[in-house]
């Protein structure tokens, strides 16, 4: 286990005592800027946001909201983001070529062309360890996420991440919100894996796609869970054992987003099926969709939060013999293991440095 690494105890409940609704956000690239929206509507609402969790692209927005609870800021910081310089336009551009042409050609034969541009895009994945460089990912996390730590955050934030040193789910809770956030999000291939002592990181979506369960082992009562990901139809072909790998990894990792998130009270899936991952571009319609899918649902929400544990004055005398029982001391039981670790995360580095 790294150094100031704790497996979590479960009496930590440190979120025991916090009033409102905790977010869990989860990754989806690009479709992760309906978060925005969402949030944006939870504002407006004037629900009382005790606290957030993200992986992958829900710890960017979650990191960013967190510092600075105002969605309207933080929706143009990162429309100024993408409109600028910093942003690696051609990259992504080319990503989403490549991933077009390969949904125009199925049912057809690929030309060479296809392949080729396929192949280009997987080749430097495969020689380099990511399509896009360290530097070019640290610029885009750096021109969002200022040089803070989570002590500046104005409410509670955790980052997930997943620790490939020691095949662990992470939870981050201290440290630089920089290097959470760059750990958080290192999409496999796509986004250079990070480094901090010897220690290496990659997107925690991998292992936990919506981080529900960190928010109530530290003790969180309401919490919404966010799932922008794309769960597309299956596309089998039984000739295929790529296609029959491919497809049965899907339906697990499906399954295990579903059990993740059962203990969520309230589990909100915006239509972003349509959006493609790679495409930053389409910020104004993933807000809207955002929106417009918490509009529907905010009623959900309100009464989530409305709903009180009665007064002992309003209780009859049977009932509060009911809860004087249920306070006498119980046969312990044996919990579940807590599977992961809470751990400060301070300066990182490109992995082949170590």
């Amino acid at each position: 286990m790294p150094p100031n690494s704790s497996t979590h105890d479960k009496t930590n409940l440190r979120l025991a005592g916090h009033n409102g609704l905790f977010i869990a956000l989860g990754g989806g690239a690009a479709r992760g800027l309906a978060h925005l929206g969402i949030l944006k509507v939870l504002e407006e609402e004037k629900i009382p946001i005790a606290g957030i969790c993200g992986t992958s692209m829900g710890s960017i927005v979650g990191a960013c909201y967190a510092l600075h609870p105002d969605s309207d800021a933080v929706i143009r910081d990162f429309r100024n983001h993408i409109n600028s310089s910093h942003f690696v336009h051609v990259r992504f551009a080319y990503l989403r070529k490549v991933r077009r042409q390969k949904d125009d050609s199925k049912g057809k034969k690929t030309t060479l062309r296809q392949r080729l541009s396929e192949g280009l895009m997987l080749g430097r994945s495969y020689i380099t360890g990511a399509i896009i460089s360290y530097e070019e990912y640290l610029n885009e996390i750096a021109s969002l996420v200022p040089n803070r730590t989570f002590k500046n955050t104005k409410m509670p934030f955790f980052a997930t991440g997943l620790d490939l040193t020691n095949t662990r789910e992470v939870v981050f809770d201290a440290g630089f919100l920089r290097s959470a956030v760059m750990a958080s999000a290192a999409i496999p291939g796509v986004f250079p894996p990070v480094c901090s002592g010897k220690t290496i990181y990659v997107d925690g979506g991998w292992m936990n796609r919506i981080p529900v369960n960190p928010l109530l082992a530290f003790g969180a009562r309401k919490v919404l869970a966010v799932d922008v990901s794309d769960d597309p139809a299956p596309d089998i072909n039984t000739r295929r054992g790529s296609s029959l790998l491919s497809e049965a990894n899907k339906a697990a990792q499906i399954r295990l987003a579903e059990l993740q998130c059962e203990r969520a009270q309230a589990i909100w899936r915006p239509p972003v099926q349509g959006l493609h991952w790679a495409d930053f571009s389409q910020l104004e319609q993933a807000v809207s969709i955002g929106e417009a899918y918490a509009r529907e649902r905010i009623d959900q929400i309100k009464q989530l939060m409305d709903e009180e544990e009665s007064k002992p004055e309003q209780l009859n005398r049977w009932q509060r013999f009911l809860i004087k029982l249920a306070r006498l001391p119980q046969p312990k039981v044996l919990e579940k293991p807590v599977t992961f670790d809470v751990r400060p995360i301070w300066d990182v580095g490109p992995a082949e440095e170590t």
